[in-house]
């Protein structure tokens, strides 16, 4: 008979020989051995998204679907419409700068240091309340990295674009979204 000591250590060996992801009801392939990573900001990984600057810090490749995260800098006065994920949560830690989320009738007022859950299936948008915002954008289950690839261009330089001189293609942006689980309210 195995002592607990024994029992413990003999679990924690066999326990690390294989990483299976799950993510809640998401489709995640089972990973073993995924690879350590360390991920910084260039300009291989960053792309000019409607006047914000978006780096792909990990992909969900990279993590068997579990997550995605990015590092996003933001303008005021180019927010997003009110909208609904319907396939992943998202959770900002904001590095610099204030915004303000609204999540369905609730106002949060965020500032550096704090973090917003946004759970999938909840209509949020939010308002920049600084000149720029800068946050990290964790996707729960992975996937929605991809939305920002397909609309953006690879980023010049690691820095803001430059101001977009014309609106959005809107009918592009939504038939866009709409395939990676996004919901606009209807008018």
């Amino acid at each position: 008979m195995l002592s607990r000591k024994a029992f413990l250590n003999t679990m924690g060996m066999m326990g690390s020989l294989f990483v299976v992801p799950k993510v809640w009801g998401g489709n995640v392939k089972e990973q073993a051995f995924l690879p350590p990573l360390l991920a910084s900001r260039k300009k291989g990984n960053s792309y000019w998204y409607i006047g914000h600057l978006m780096s792909l810090l990990v992909s969900s490749e990279q993590t068997g679907g579990t997550y995605s995260l990015l590092r996003a800098t933001e303008r005021r006065g180019l927010e997003p419409p009110p909208h609904t994920h319907t396939r992943e949560h998202e959770t900002f830690l904001i590095l610099e700068g204030e915004v303000q989320y609204t999540v369905d009738q609730q106002t949060f007022e965020a500032k550096p240091g704090d973090v917003m859950f946004l759970p999938k299936d909840i209509q949020h948008s939010f308002k920049i309340q600084t000149e720029t915002l800068e946050t990290l954008m964790l996707l729960t289950p992975g996937g929605f990295e991809k939305y920002f690839i397909e609309m953006s261009v690879p980023a010049g330089e690691v820095q803001l674009p430059p101001m977009p001189q014309t609106p959005p293609d809107i009918p592009r942006l939504v038939a866009i979204a709409s395939k990676y689980g996004i919901r606009f309210p209807q008018p």
